[in-house]
């Protein structure tokens, strides 16, 4: 598999026929709050179109109300999709504090993208504000975090359940002469989902809690605090649709690698 990278401004030369030879897929900044347009989106967009390589877009939030969280939810949805472009998802880069309540302000951002059309939407989020922000991540379709390593070199794995971890802000990748951001999958979600080329059944809807504790999802089924696991089941999918961790599950079931779970499996959740 080859790379998956993030750029935005800050690598403003581009060679994207070398980039299409290691790059398999894109994330393009489109924004830095309603303001401040990517000087260098479109240059972009328009070379990862010509070079055949797959792109979803970001924006960096800076939303003060629920109001305004659809406002720059709008802008970032017109000027992604300007010329015609079109993004294989669209991403709310949550990570400073704006406003009170940064659950309502990017269900709004969200809610105003789904609206408008957007397919399947993430949410970035900074690793050391995952918990604090309280954010709804059953309201987007995919998490991505970002946890780099102090050297740059090696990989830390997020405690915090996601699909797409940012590893390092380092990164070398063909057709760029300064350091990159790079990415890796780590959830249940394939390349193909990213780029378009899987088919979409279900988007990921919120968790419902009865009284007799029972949480049901479209793809999840647990009961008495006990998940069974069944066929495409991760470890950091069952986390993320029960609001806990990977690291949780892992001490409390004694599981020593996360990434082998077998079906039929109990899993406690609490």
């Amino acid at each position: 598999m080859g790379k998956i990278v993030d750029i935005s401004k800050w690598q403003p030369k581009v060679d994207y026929k070398a980039l299409a030879t290691e790059c398999d897929l894109t994330i393009l900044r489109v924004q830095d709050g309603s303001t401040t347009k990517d000087s260098v989106y479109a240059t972009h967009a328009n070379g990862c179109d010509k070079y055949k390589i797959p792109f979803g877009v970001y924006a960096f939030t800076r939303f003060i109300s629920v109001e305004d969280a659809k406002v720059e939810a709008r802008d970032f949805y017109n000027r992604a999709t300007a010329g015609g472009h079109k993004p294989k998802f669209f991403v709310a880069d949550v990570e400073v504090k704006t406003m009170s309540d940064m659950r309502a302000g990017t269900n709004a951002f969200i809610a105003e993208l789904r609206r408008l059309g957007a397919g399947k939407i993430g949410i970035y989020v900074a690793h050391h504000l995952y918990e604090s922000f309280n954010l709804d991540y059953s309201k987007a379709d995919f998490v991505w975090i970002p946890r780099y390593a102090a050297e740059g070199k090696s990989i830390i794995q997020p405690a915090f359940p996601c699909d797409l971890h940012q590893y390092t802000d380092r990164g070398t990748i063909a057709g760029i002469n300064v350091g990159v951001d790079l990415n890796r999958l780590t959830g249940s979600k394939s390349l193909k989902w990213f780029t378009g080329e899987e088919k979409i059944t279900q988007f990921s809807k919120p968790v419902a809690i009865s009284k007799a504790k029972t949480v049901k999802t479209s793809t999840i089924k647990t009961t008495n605090n006990v998940h069974t696991v069944k066929s495409g089941d991760t470890l950091s999918k069952i986390a993320l649709k029960n609001n806990t961790t990977i690291a949780k599950l892992q001490k409390l079931n004694k599981i020593k690698n996360p990434n082998l779970i077998y079906v039929g499996q109990k899993i406690k959740l609490n």
